[in-house]
């Protein structure tokens, strides 16, 4: 014979609600121990180890503090908020978990700003011109390459047609899934990083 009874748990029970809050606080550190007076004598000469998982806890909340800090004073930090908040976030890995290496090293290099192209490639002293190879009063800027060339004007076309009104904005077709499937198709439709990353593969669903 089987009987069931039911037991109030502790939930509600003023003392134990106490108790869970002062092992909270204990559970931050040894700076929030009680005073050595008010323990009990057999606890009064050693200190309690502290909580491993309280430990690992703050450490991680240290780190990415420190790290926020850091990277809200980088001269990237404004150009990355831009493109989107959570560009370097988990976001980007899970957009990117089924892409090739190329297609993944297109997005960083396009949202870094270090691609192939004549503006950063004269920063690094590899070719003698900012400017477009079409453009010659033009600076080949990631801008410029994907909006603005006259000589890639069909492509941009269908892309602009696929994509509607946010085909010109950066930060949608960075970080859009489909629209960065337009956008491979534009890169190579224009062949002008193709021999520096060769033909990029589509996006797989």
């Amino acid at each position: 014979k089987l009987t069931l009874r039911w037991v109030p748990g502790h939930e509600g029970v003023h003392g134990n609600e106490e108790a869970d809050k002062a092992a909270k606080v204990a559970a931050e550190g040894r700076n929030h121990n009680s005073p050595r007076e008010l323990l009990p004598k057999y606890l009064r000469n050693n200190l309690l180890p502290l909580s491993l998982s309280a430990i690992k806890q703050a450490h991680r909340e240290h780190t990415h503090a420190r790290w926020a800090t850091l990277w809200s004073t980088s001269p990237r930090f404004q150009h990355i908020q831009r493109i989107g908040p959570l560009a370097i976030k988990r976001s980007f890995l899970k957009l990117t978990s089924s892409y090739s290496k190329r297609l993944t090293g297109l997005l960083i290099g396009l949202r870094t700003r270090h691609l192939p192209l004549n503006q950063h490639l004269f920063r690094l002293t590899k070719t003698e011109s900012p400017h477009c190879p079409h453009c010659p009063q033009t600076e080949e800027t990631i801008h410029h390459f994907l909006f603005e060339c006259p000589r890639y004007i069909a492509a941009r076309h269908v892309m602009s047609h696929a994509l509607g009104q946010k085909s010109t904005s950066l930060s949608h077709v960075l970080t859009d899934s489909d629209a960065i499937t337009h956008l491979v198709w534009y890169v190579n439709q224009t062949r002008r990083l193709k021999s520096t990353l060769g033909d990029i593969s589509m996006p797989t669903a």
